[in-house]
């Protein structure tokens, strides 16, 4: 069977070829939207799929948007990917992401990769607050860049992150309310923005005496070390707020594994709400980041003609999501 044509989607739709062409590269000005809605109904009924071998050829643009994430093995980076890819998607564009390794160096290596493959922009989510930084804005001379959920300092361009300040009063509120006071956090990886905005916040909360549990990585495996730590200090800690989701994995297992119940000794929150918390015993209390919401201002301000942008963060409000990991009636 014959793939499916522009021209077929044109006359499908009842357009001139060139109107079909614009809607469908994305770039749909001065096309009546009514048009526009045709085109694309016609398009996904007929099974069309843009060649973006020729338009790059066309146009000198790939419809290609590179991510670059820290680690591919925390499950929030895949999650946060594909909310990128569906933006990405509904653009009608492609994404190919990369994996730094956690490593500044490889990060590097893995945007100057993707600039070489052409992509239109990039979306990264730096490794390090501090060092990431020549890297991007080396990169944003060459191509739109914005970076995601992380800022860098000196990459001269915009990020798009959540409000960590934010999210860690909606948790250490939530358990006060719950009469939790003796709260620990466990965190790992301050050199991250991420990582450095949810400790401050914790300690400007709790004061510079606040237990805290700081580790080496953000993997289930250091949260298994936290939750020895915190098993042999059970009488002083009433609940504990990990900074990553795979912490508070590892710390609730090692702890129910130690004769210490969650949350009827120790309450224990996460924060990136992964899909897998709901599916644990107890399921866990997270913070929610509107990641559709954050990928598609990212991708907006990919879009954008302005190349020269003030080095700025802008935040998005999270959302706590409570589950019987500290609220055993939730």
């Amino acid at each position: 069977m014959t793939a499916p044509r522009l021209l077929d989607v044109a006359a499908a739709a009842g357009v001139s070829r060139a109107t079909a062409s614009r809607v469908l590269a994305g770039t749909p000005r001065n096309v009546d939207p009514e048009l526009a809605r045709r085109v694309e109904d016609a398009a996904r009924e007929l099974g069309y799929r843009t060649n973006h071998s020729a338009r790059a050829l066309r146009t000198g643009t790939t419809g290609t948007v590179g991510v670059v994430v820290p680690s591919l093995a925390n499950p929030y980076f895949v999650q946060l990917a594909d909310a990128i890819a569906q933006q990405v998607r509904a653009a009608g564009g492609q994404l190919v992401v990369s994996d730094a390794a956690n490593s500044v160096e490889i990060e590097a290596e893995q945007i100057e990769t993707l600039l070489g493959g052409r992509v239109d922009g990039l979306v990264v989510v730096p490794v390090s607050a501090t060092a990431s930084g020549p890297a991007v804005r080396a990169a944003a001379k060459r191509a739109p860049v914005v970076l995601f959920d992380r800022w860098a300092s000196g990459s001269g361009t915009v990020a798009v992150t959540l409000d960590n300040a934010a999210a860690m009063r909606l948790l250490l509120d939530h358990l006060d309310d719950l009469g939790r006071h003796r709260i620990a956090l466990v965190a790992a990886d301050q050199a991250s923005s991420s990582g450095a905005e949810r400790l401050a916040a914790f300690t400007a909360a709790r004061g510079e005496d606040a237990t805290t549990v700081l580790l080496p990585s953000f993997t289930t495996d250091a949260g298994r070390t936290a939750g020895r730590r915190i098993a042999e200090r059970r009488a002083a800690i009433d609940a504990v707020v990990c900074g990553a989701d795979v912490l508070a994995v590892g710390l609730v297992s090692t702890l129910q594994r130690s004769a210490v119940s969650v949350p009827g000794q120790i309450a224990v929150t996460g924060f990136d709400d992964t899909e897998i918390l709901e599916l644990l015993d107890p399921p866990i209390t997270s913070i929610r980041h509107p990641l559709a919401a954050m990928a598609e201002r990212a991708l907006t301000l990919l879009q954008s003609t302005a190349r020269d942008r003030a080095e700025t963060v802008e935040r998005f409000a999270p959302q706590l999501v409570v589950r019987a990991s500290t609220d055993a009636a939730a």
